[in-house]
């Protein structure tokens, strides 16, 4: 699977996995330190979880409501919402992972 990024200079560019908005720099610092290929769409829900929480200011912003969606075999090749259960089990890991 490819991922492009539209900047809104025109430029179009290919990742594995890329951040956008606030917290993009931090976001992506953490996002390259991940072997995404050598991983499967339940484990990177987990890190995605954890660099989400990780950049999320909880003194300055609102609170948050993490939704995902995905394009794997798991969702049949189609871009799908992930089930709010696996997104659930995603944080609960996430967050056990950054208390240690």
């Amino acid at each position: 699977a490819e991922l492009y990024l539209a900047e809104p200079s025109g430029a179009a560019n290919r990742y594995y996995a890329c951040a956008i908005g606030k917290g993009k720099q931090s976001a992506s610092t953490e996002l390259e330190k991940l072997k995404l290929a050598d991983m499967s769409c339940r484990d990177v829900l987990v890190e995605i979880a954890r660099i989400i929480l990780l950049t999320h200011d909880e003194n300055r912003d609102r609170e948050m409501e993490l939704e995902m969606s995905w394009v794997c075999e798991e969702s049949k090749c189609q871009h799908k919402m992930v089930p709010a259960d696996l997104i659930a089990e995603a944080v609960t890991a996430a967050k056990a992972l950054l208390d240690e």
